[in-house]
């Protein structure tokens, strides 16, 4: 087995971890089940397509639409979002702290995918795509590498994002 399979392997069982305790509410019962507050529902098959929310995703940051980005994730601050090593907490957290801002000086985001992958855990789906994208951030075009995953878990009969992780990289000068 490669080193990258050995990755892309541990990487899953990491993912599948977090959806487990992303699923768990504060008293340590699974969110949704009889007698809990409604949210995520255990034991359900996502009736959607991950790749289609991914590629929701993808769209909603070409279009800055952060509106409809948000429509994608968990509610209620049970997400969490990792970007380039860095731990930027929930979606909320993320989209009011580190992409609004962002977002006012980057602009024309692109991104090509290179490759996608979907798997399924039970009720738990991973995304993973590999690709390129483009920003322009003040006047400069800037090219990127990236990698993102996405676990995706049903709430409230919706498919939603409850972890994202990006990481990209600029891209070398020959790309």
């Amino acid at each position: 087995m490669t080193q990258r399979n050995i990755s892309f392997y541990f990487t899953c069982i990491l993912l599948a971890g977090i959806a487990t305790v992303v699923a768990v509410a504060q008293d340590g019962k699974p969110v949704g089940t009889q007698g809990q507050q409604p949210g995520i529902v255990q034991g359900e098959q996502p009736s959607q397509d991950g790749r289609a929310v991914s590629r929701a995703y993808l769209a909603g940051m070409e279009s800055g639409d952060l509106d409809a980005l948000t429509a994608l994730f968990l509610t209620d601050d049970r997400s969490s979002i990792l970007e380039n090593a860095s731990d930027e907490g929930s979606w909320e957290h993320y989209r009011d702290h580190h992409l609004a801002p962002e977002m006012d000086v980057a602009q024309n985001f692109r991104f090509a995918i290179a490759e996608e992958a979907e798997e399924r855990f039970g009720d738990t789906i991973l995304v993973k795509q590999t690709g390129t994208f483009t920003v322009d951030v003040r006047g400069e075009t800037r090219h990127y590498r990236v990698a993102v995953s996405y676990l995706m878990v049903v709430q409230d009969d919706e498919l939603r994002i409850a972890h994202l992780h990006w990481s990209s990289r600029p891209a070398p000068k020959s790309e």
